[in-house]
């Protein structure tokens, strides 16, 4: 049977904005850790997040982990969910307007619209470089797929008219996501996701290696936390502050890992042009020119 949560808020929006870009600890915790079948909803009937347990093949889950996972890398590009935000120093000492923060492990699949630093839509650089691999994890994305449909049909149908309406070059196999971001043993601050589509819910599944704790998924404003293990998913409105608590009996050099895949569309997606006018962009920035 599925419990049912009713959440009022333990602090306001304004407060819970304070914990922009700090690590959250279980003090934020304030009802039992959700480990069971859980929808939970705040007292104005939103739905905060629907949990369900070992709902995903263990083979298929390994799918994603066995082939996403060499979409990690060091990088500082995940900003202000590293728990730090500061634009980049050049070598010559001016200011970047690229946003960077701690160094983290972490990796995109599938495809990005344009940004500060790459002006057009494309795969990932993980697709380019392991085409094999990102089709080998498709069937572990449609799954996801076909849970998010079953239990969150609201959110799906609303992003999947944003997805029919994209190139199909740019999303994801037959499924409403454009995007996987992978981390590795990364515990993110407090943030809201933002760039991924604001009707849509956040897809999130953990995998897990080792005899350890901790890493709770908690949403600060209604002090509630969710711990996910292998085979489970949460369905999120990732909208709202949230972050991880501390690892607990952690040591990656025992073996201990916890890769983690967020599955989402990128608002701007829609924005893409097909792959053809998508190069003329690309030609006229390295050339200043389109060649004819």
């Amino acid at each position: 049977m599925t419990k049912i949560l009713n959440l009022k808020r333990v602090m306001s929006d304004e407060q819970a904005s304070l914990l922009k870009g700090k690590f959250l600890d279980e003090s934020y915790i304030k009802h039992p850790i959700v480990r069971e079948d859980t929808d939970a909803y705040d007292l104005h009937g939103n739905m905060l997040f629907r949990f369900r347990k070992g709902v995903i093949p263990i083979e298929v889950l390994k799918m994603g982990v066995d082939n996403f996972k060499y979409s990690i890398e060091k990088t500082d590009g995940r900003g202000i969910t590293s728990g730090s935000s500061h634009k980049r120093i050049r070598k010559d000492g001016s200011v970047s307007k690229i946003t960077v923060g701690n160094k983290v492990l972490s990796g995109n699949v599938g495809f990005m619209d344009s940004n500060a630093m790459v002006s057009y839509c494309r795969m990932t650089a993980f697709g380019r470089n392991h085409f094999e691999k990102f089709e080998n994890g498709i069937p572990f994305v449609k799954h996801i797929d076909k849970l998010y449909k079953e239990l969150c049909p609201k959110h799906y149908e609303t992003q999947k008219m944003y997805a029919e309406a994209t190139n199909k070059s740019y999303v994801i196999d037959d499924t409403v996501f454009t995007t996987v971001t992978v981390n590795q043993d990364f515990r993110t601050a407090c943030h809201q996701d933002s760039g991924d589509l604001p009707d849509g819910f956040g897809n999130l599944i953990a995998y897990r290696e080792g005899d350890w704790d901790g890493c709770y998924f908690t949403l600060p404003e209604f002090g509630v936390a969710i711990e996910l293990e292998n085979t489970d998913v949460l369905f999120v409105d990732v909208h709202k502050w949230h972050g991880n608590t501390a690892f607990k009996n952690f040591d990656p050099k025992k073996g201990d890992k916890r890769i983690s895949f967020v599955l989402y569309y990128r608002e701007n997606m829609i924005k893409c042009k097909s792959p053809s006018k998508e190069l003329e962009t690309i030609k006229k920035e390295k050339n200043g020119f389109y060649r004819l």
